[in-house]
């Protein structure tokens, strides 16, 4: 089912009775008052109606001394209707907006207003979207008002499938390549209030699948999910439950499906679906660092000896795998080491990574290591996407699945189930807490579709 509801958001300026309403007019400070009639919500749904949340920010894009400015908006309000405080600016008919506020974006009268976005990867919670994701441009209308306009569709299903509290994520593809997100950067021109998307070479890439995943601890049986995609028509689309262990359950729609501009389309119910393994190739490799270190590795007498970022090498039936042994970019010594005498691969404290071979045409699913050092609460490790500056990475920089987790226990195996991992690329194991160790690594790959 297909409801629309269209969106409007009015701009009120205060302390400006004696400006007509064709001069620009400049302030210390600026209040806008944002409201919206019915249709899609800028932060969160309720019933379908339109609510601003507190803390919701917006970018007003204004003409200073003959350049486009981006300023920041915010409102500690909630509802239909906030007043949203910003910076003085000069309000006339050269005035955009953009909603989520970006910093880095910019406005040129050409184009429209340059973004850079990732929505191939939406967090969910019941009965919403990803906070701040239902992106929405807006116009200086004339009478003080902006209005607003949104660039995208929302999709939604209600989740039906028994245990959903056990899914990993979920996946939304069109049958035909039709793309449903972008990541990367583009362009949205308001097109006489009809936004339309542009994508310049070496900008987005389009995407035809969109990785959901929860936004609180897990999915729930019987919650009603939305996801925001591109505008356009497609050859039906195909959902995916994920578990964590890569198990798949598939429902397909043979039907084309239209998700037009502020349009909500209905899916329908997901559930009811039975797991399989996934049939894809992939292959598993098996590190055995319980023996006497190879040749080219920091040993426990060596460790301090090695500087800066050291590749080793480990031949493994004939073939050269590459780990890259670091730590974070002001540590001077004391990464990783091969330690016989412990009985494997160390990292003797936190922030020390292992950088994991990168192999052409697949992409790392599944970590598994056997704890070789003694029993001892505090140990903690994950997988990371790159080597922080300092300190600890950001809860944003792990893979998902490869977020931290105990190691406590001596001869315990402990096992990363990854997701959304691209081929070819390097992901580190980091320490988080105070040492691990492993006798042996389990690294599996997929080859990538």
């Amino acid at each position: 089912m297909i409801m629309k509801k269209i969106f409007a958001a009015a701009a009120a300026l205060l302390a400006l009775a004696a400006c007509n309403k064709n001069t620009p007019v400049a302030e210390p400070s600026m209040e806008l008052t944002a409201t919206i009639e019915n249709g899609i919500t800028r932060s969160h749904l309720d019933a379908f109606d339109v609510l601003w949340d507190a803390n919701d920010e917006i970018s007003v894009f204004s003409m200073e001394e003959g350049i486009y400015q981006n300023s920041k908006f915010a409102t500690a309000e909630e509802g239909a209707s906030a007043v949203f405080k910003g910076p003085g600016i000069t309000v006339d008919e050269n005035l955009y907006s953009l909603y989520p506020y970006d910093a880095d974006a910019s406005f040129n009268p050409a184009s429209g207003i340059a973004i850079s976005a990732d929505y191939t990867e939406q967090r969910v919670s019941a009965g919403s979207f990803s906070k701040g994701i239902n992106l929405a441009v807006g116009k200086y209308s004339g009478e003080k008002n902006v209005s607003f306009r949104n660039v995208g569709a929302l999709l939604s299903f209600t989740l039906t499938q028994e245990r959903a509290d056990t899914i990993r994520r979920i996946e939304i593809k069109s049958n035909d390549g039709t793309p449903l997100a972008f990541s990367g950067a583009a362009d949205i021109a308001w097109n006489d209030g009809n936004p339309t998307m542009s994508i310049a070479d070496g900008g987005a890439t389009k995407a035809d699948v969109i990785r959901l995943i929860p936004e609180g601890d897990s999915f729930n049986t019987g919650d009603t999910y939305y996801v925001w995609v591109l505008p356009g028509t497609c050859n039906g689309i195909t959902v995916t439950l994920v578990s964590p262990t890569q198990m798949t359950a598939v429902k397909t729609g043979v039907s084309a499906l239209t998700a037009a501009r502020n349009q909500i389309v209905n899916l329908g119910e997901i559930g009811g679906l039975e797991f399989k393994a996934k049939e894809t190739e992939k292959k598993t490799l098996h590190f055995d660092f319980s023996g006497e270190p190879l040749e080219g590795w920091p040993t426990a007498d060596k460790w301090k000896e090695a500087a800066g970022e050291a590749t080793c090498i480990y031949n493994l039936d004939g073939e050269d795998y590459e780990f890259i042994l670091t730590d974070v970019k002001d540590a001077i010594y004391a990464r990783v080491a091969w330690t016989a005498a412990k009985g494997g691969l160390i990292w003797w404290a936190a922030s020390r990574y292992v950088g994991l071979p990168a192999l052409d045409g697949y992409r790392l699913i599944k970590v598994s290591g056997q704890m070789c050092l003694g029993t001892n609460a505090k140990r903690e490790a994950g997988i990371g996407k790159y080597v922080a500056e300092t300190g600890v990475l950001p809860a944003d920089a792990y893979v998902t699945g490869g977020e931290p987790m105990k190691w406590p226990t001596s001869g315990e195996v402990y096992t990363f189930n990854l997701e959304g991992t691209e081929a070819g690329t390097v992901y580190y194991m980091v320490c988080t807490n105070t040492s691990v160790g492993v006798s042996y690594l389990d690294l599996t790959y997929e080859k990538a579709e």
